[in-house]
């Protein structure tokens, strides 16, 4: 027994220094800085003007892509680059200024660096493939006794040719012998990339906002987009199509709401610390089978880091709808909120 528990131990033993070996064995990427540093490392991804290397002594490093001369991987990456073009494979140095992608058959393609906009490793765990945010916020005025809460969490999971994204938003305001209100939206969305920038996106929407006079609006869509700019600095996104769905007024039976849409998303971000991101994002839901009715969801958030992983958001939504169902709702709901999140 003694001899069987040594042999497991010795095999346990065996595997963990396998395991480290091979750890230490895949960061061979080597990045080579414009003041001519080099550095020893596992490249994971760039995206938004930062390249994301783990290396054994200083940890996961973000690097500004700017500030990079060159790039030399031994793993697989999926590249996006400016014109919407994706491609696949290893990178590795070229003329100043450029690098090399190689695909598997040997295919060499230069790209000037400018021109990558994001690369990610294709071998990367299902957990490393999703980005997200966690925002939590409120605040509390004593005089009028009024208490706002605010909590946002998005993520997203991206592959080569499609992506999956979850956005939740709720808001509850409290007040002294008043009725407790609450907002919330959540968004399930899959895009599938096409050529040229070109996707197709549907998407599923749930709301509850009774200062707009519904207890439920549940929306299901269909949308074309493009990206009319996709850089390290910024994206703009315009997309149009058709939605339908149920919504249960406040004192009315319940409709069905029959669209078109128009989407417009824009996302500003710089990368010297403290790095800064403004995101900006509307849905337009003309109504085709009540005319004249016009429905707008529009949102917005500047997020500032604090340090790494942690930030401080300012938030706003606007919700707007020109003919609602229930006679004594409001036709337009806003607010906004200062919330600390941290990104995943």
């Amino acid at each position: 027994m003694r001899t069987r528990t040594i042999r497991v131990g010795l095999v346990a033993l065996a595997l963990l220094f396998a395991v480290s070996g091979a750890a230490l064995a895949a960061k061979t990427d080597i990045v080579v800085l414009r003041n001519g540093d080099h550095i020893t490392c596992e490249v994971v991804q760039m995206r938004q003007g930062k390249l994301q290397a783990k290396t054994d002594d200083a940890g996961t490093l973000s690097i500004e892509w700017a500030k990079i001369a060159s790039v030399t991987t031994t793993a697989r990456y999926d590249v996006t680059v400016r014109d919407g073009r994706r491609l696949f494979g290893r990178l590795r140095p070229a003329a100043a200024g450029s690098l090399d992608l190689v695909a598997d058959d040997g295919t060499v393609t230069t790209l000037p660096m400018s021109d990558i906009v994001w690369f990610a490793q294709i071998k990367n765990t299902f957990w490393d493939r999703i980005d997200g945010s966690m925002d939590l916020g409120g605040s509390y005025t004593k005089s009028s006794g009024v208490a706002d809460f605010a909590f946002d969490l998005g993520a997203t999971y991206r592959r080569p040719s499609f992506s999956y994204a979850a956005s939740f938003s709720s808001n509850l305001t409290r007040q002294e012998d008043q009725e407790t209100t609450t907002r919330y939206s959540l968004k399930l969305n899959y895009t599938k990339f096409r050529r040229n920038q070109w996707f197709i996106s549907p998407f599923a929407l749930f709301e509850s906002n009774r200062d707009l006079g519904f207890t439920f609006r549940g929306t299901g869509a269909f949308s074309i987009g493009r990206y009319l700019l996709q850089s390290n600095r910024a994206e703009v996104v315009v997309a149009g199509g058709i939605s339908a769905g149920r919504e249960l007024p406040v004192d009315v039976p319940a409709v069905t709401n029959v669209d078109a849409l128009g989407v417009l998303n824009f996302s500003l971000f710089t990368y010297d610390y403290p790095t800064t991101r403004i995101d900006f994002g509307t849905l337009v839901f003309p109504s085709l089978d009540d005319p004249g009715r016009v429905r707008i969801n529009a949102d917005g958030k500047i997020k500032r880091e604090l340090f790494k992983d942690f930030y401080v958001a300012l938030s706003g939504y606007d919700a707007f709808d020109n003919k609602p169902k229930s006679a004594n709702a409001s036709r337009n709901d806003f607010g906004g909120s200062i919330s600390f999140g941290w990104t995943f």
